[in-house]
């Protein structure tokens, strides 16, 4: 454990567990098709500019082409709050935006967000349900895709 983990017993630690390794193999590992190993058949993916996904044959897309955009992708997990089922994962993400992102053409240059993501997942250790609330205005702002008044 590190940061400020908050977690029951149990289950609930396997479930930490799941979503850390996901992040770490997925994420980490630059390896978006890898998240069919995560995600149950029919899940959902709620992301908020992509909208909601239901399906992993929606959701891995996305998740490669976020990859792919952003080299060397890295999220360090910052805090962890977990009970029941959901666990929840405040990170620090850092990249290199060498592919189109959201629009947007490779710049080279360096991006760094936060990010909150909120997983449930069930029984059997698969992701069944996925929040991703990432600061994309810190992301725009860092690819020349918008302005914002405090940024300088």
């Amino acid at each position: 454990m590190k940061g400020n983990d908050v977690i029951e017993t149990g289950t609930t630690e396997k479930r930490v567990a799941v979503a850390r390794e996901f992040v770490d193999r997925v994420f980490n590992g630059h390896d978006g098709e890898r998240a069919r190993e995560y995600f149950t058949a029919d899940a959902t993916f709620h992301a908020l500019t992509a909208g909601t996904l239901t399906g992993i044959d929606a959701i891995v897309p996305v998740l490669v082409g976020l990859i792919d955009a952003l080299t060397d992708i890295h999220a360090e997990v910052q805090d962890v709050i977990a009970s029941n089922d959901l666990v929840a994962l405040r990170q620090v993400v850092k990249a290199r935006h060498t592919g189109t992102l959201l629009g947007i053409p490779a710049t080279g240059g360096p991006v760094q967000w936060d990010a909150v993501d909120i997983y449930r997942i069930n029984d059997a250790g698969k992701i069944r349900e996925q929040w991703a609330f990432e600061d994309f205005a810190a992301i725009l702002s860092q690819v020349g895709g918008v302005k914002l008044p405090w940024a300088w």
